[in-house]
């Protein structure tokens, strides 16, 4: 289970691939042996049932890597001094926030596959007000109730 984590941090991996590998996992348990089926002894929601509540633990590797990838989508936005941080800024979101930003046709396959996991993340993040500088009040994200985190008011002129 963890070999691919590594890989599902950086990168999506296709539906295809996370099917074979829990395909792997489950023959591995439920496969056969010495032409033999082996005993199936509890479920496979069991198994990925957490271990706290009596599974294995099992993770749905689709799930995970989009988790995986949140992760590092957090990273850029609470670490905007890392290296990694400023590259990406500086080539996919000079002038725009990360999640305001447009996924253009020739991105790189990180930034592809960090941007699959963006929803995920914007459902749950939220501007912290500071001293209110870079905090747009009607555009940005920053109310812990509320649709979507914005003020739910209109506009007023001017």
């Amino acid at each position: 289970m963890t070999m691919p984590t590594y890989a599902m941090s950086c990168f999506k991996l296709p539906v295809r691939l996370c099917k074979d590998i829990n395909s792997l996992m489950a023959r591995f348990w439920w496969g056969e042996e010495n032409g033999q089926t082996k005993m199936h002894w509890v479920s496979w929601k069991t198994l990925s049932t957490g271990k706290q509540a009596g599974g294995l633990g099992f993770k749905y590797l689709q799930s995970f890597n989009k988790a995986l990838l949140g992760k590092q989508i957090w990273r850029l936005l609470t670490c905007p001094d890392l290296l990694l941080s400023k590259v990406l800024k500086a080539r996919y979101y000079p002038k725009t926030t990360l999640f305001n930003c447009e996924i253009k046709g020739n991105a790189s396959w990180i930034w592809k596959s960090l941007m699959s996991a963006r929803e995920v993340m914007q459902c749950g993040a939220r501007k912290q007000i500071g001293n209110g500088n870079n905090t747009r009040i009607w555009e940005d994200a920053w109310l812990l109730e509320g649709k979507d985190g914005k003020i739910e008011s209109s506009k007023p002129p001017g």
